[in-house]
């Protein structure tokens, strides 16, 4: 029997963070995540005083929260206050004028309860119609799809756009990850779904820290000669956001636990697949450990695939992955990228025209293409 997959970024169905929508993968985008990060770590502190609460007043001064009147468009995060005050605004007359000052309410973390939360726009209706355009061009049977928002909208998506390009699939399946940012991976098959197993709780030996930055979700898809299709959906740590030694190890962690998880198969016989965006090419030293797993194959190192391998909007690099089985390997008979989703001014010098709906980056459907691979099993 014929049997298709695929892995495709989507950049978020409907809403998406407003950080996120910076151009590619921007210097901006990176400096609020960054900021955002360190603000998170301060708040964790049991004591506010001396340097570190100084040092929360100033990022918050830097995103303008001492101005509550007007919601200023470099505010990119909210603070949810649940039980208690993190700070309040003091404004004093300064002769004719009003001056705001941020004073700490808090004096450390067991005086209130609450978490910063990425604001969120909605994802431009176009480019979501073009997702569904790459989707209904990889006609796949099973599909990983990386940075959906959560399970419901994974569903509303399947029934209300993919089905208006005749595209929809019979099951769908998403179980929220460690991200809050709802990012997540979600699967689509037209097969029935046996089983699901998370990792969301799996950790560092050391540390003890999680490993997985969203999850690596081990779907169980019954096919219909009854043989269970294995995949394991992933979304390694980014590379643009944060320290890149850190990020290097993160990424190193979870490409190795990936190779962990694969030692329960018996990759000559079980169908397997590794799928998602890892972040990273096929040179990068973090990944060694996973694409050198033996009885493991790039679908895009096969003979078959023609051309360039890359998939990142840049035009440069590969970072998203159809890994399969030894088992799997042997039966491929043709495999993809489908690119007519990204949007370049020059259409990569003429050689990657994209879709007629995609008009400018705003419309594309995801920086990220889409990888598919099609098996005789």
């Amino acid at each position: 029997m014929p049997l298709r997959l695929a892995t495709f970024n989507a950049n978020n169905l409907f809403r998406r963070p407003k950080v996120f929508q910076l151009e590619g993968l921007s210097a901006q985008a990176a400096k609020v995540l960054n900021d955002v990060q360190k603000l998170e770590q301060l708040l964790t502190k049991t004591s506010y005083s001396g340097s570190t609460g100084t040092a929360i007043v100033d990022l918050l001064k830097k995103y303008e929260f001492d101005n509550s009147r007007v919601f200023p468009e470099n505010r990119w995060f909210h603070i949810n206050e649940v039980r208690g005050k993190l700070f309040r605004v003091k404004r004093a007359r300064v002769g004719t004028n009003s001056k705001a000052e941020i004073e700490l309410v808090a004096t450390g973390r067991s005086d209130w309860m609450g978490w910063l939360e990425l604001i969120r726009e909605n994802v431009n209706a176009v480019s979501t119609d073009n997702a569904a355009r790459v989707i209904q061009a990889v006609n796949a049977d099973v599909l990983c799809l990386v940075e959906v928002e959560d399970r419901h909208t994974l569903d509303r998506f399947d029934r209300m756009t993919l089905k208006k390009f005749k595209a929809s699939f019979r099951h769908n399946l998403l179980i929220d990850g460690n991200d809050p940012r709802g990012i997540d991976i979600g699967l689509l098959s037209q097969f029935p779904i046996r089983s699901v197993r998370s990792h969301i709780d799996d950790v560092t030996a050391i540390k003890k820290s999680t490993i997985f930055s969203r999850d690596c979700p081990e779907f169980e898809i019954e096919l219909p000669d009854g043989r269970s299709l294995w995949l394991l959906g992933n979304h390694f740590k980014s590379q643009g956001y944060g320290v890149q030694a850190a990020n290097d190890a993160k990424r190193l962690s979870q490409a190795k636990r990936v190779r962990e998880l694969l030692s329960r198969f018996d990759l000559t016989r079980d169908l397997v697949v590794v799928a998602g965006d890892f972040n990273g090419s096929p040179t990068s030293a973090p990944l060694k450990p996973l694409l050198t797993t033996p009885g493991l194959f790039d679908v895009l190192k096969s003979p078959l695939h023609q051309g360039p391998s890359w998939t990142y909007h840049d035009g440069r690099q590969q970072i998203d992955y159809l890994l399969v089985s030894q088992a799997l390997f042997v039966t491929l008979g043709s495999v993809g990228i489908e690119r007519r989703g990204l949007f370049h001014k020059t259409n990569f010098g003429g050689k990657f025209p994209h879709f007629p709906e995609v008009t400018d980056e705003t419309t594309q459907a995801s920086d990220h293409a889409a990888v598919w691979a099609e098996f005789q099993i």
